[in-house]
C-alpha cells in the first residue's frame, strides 16, 4: 500500500462513490470494522452508514480536498485532509468545512476504509 494508492482510492473511489450514490462501491470500500465518528460525536458502523445513505435522503453534491497528507505505517494508512462538502438531506442544502482523518487498512488484497472521523473547521475572521 502506497500513499498514492490510498489518496487515489479516497478521491476516485470513496468520494466518487458518495457523489454518484454508488452504494455497491461503498460496500466494497468500507471494512466490516468500519466506524464513522461525526463532528457531533455520534458513531455509526458500516451498516448504519449505508442505511443512512440509502434511506435518509442524504445526497453529496461535491467534495473538495485541500492539504492532503497520507502516512503509511505497515499495513495501515492515515489520511488527514481538509474537506469542503456540499450536500443536501431531503432537499435542504448544507455546506461543511471539516478536517478529516480516514484510516485505511490492507485487508487481503484490498485496501479498505476502517475509520473516518471529522472535526468542523471554524472560520475565523480575525487574527489571534
Amino acid at each position: 500500500m502506497t500513499a498514492a494508492e490510498v489518496l487515489n482510492l479516497h478521491t476516485d473511489g470513496f468520494n466518487r462513490a458518495l457523489i454518484q450514490q454508488d452504494y455497491d462501491a461503498l460496500e466494497r470500500i468500507y471494512s466490516e470494522m468500519y466506524m464513522l465518528v461525526r463532528p457531533d460525536g455520534s458513531v455509526l458502523n458500516k451498516q448504519q452508514v449505508l442505511k443512512d445513505l440509502r434511506e435518509q435522503g442524504l445526497r453529496i453534491h461535491s467534495i473538495g480536498l485541500e492539504d492532503a497528507v497520507v502516512r503509511v505505517v505497515g499495513s495501515v494508512a492515515i489520511l488527514t485532509v481538509a474537506s469542503k462538502t456540499v450536500s443536501s438531506r431531503n432537499g435542504k442544502e448544507s455546506q461543511a468545512h471539516v478536517r478529516l482523518v480516514a484510516v485505511y487498512g490492507q485487508e487481503g488484497s484490498a485496501i479498505r476504509l476502517v475509520h473516518f472521523q471529522s472535526t468542523t473547521i471554524v472560520e475565523t475572521g480575525g487574527s489571534i
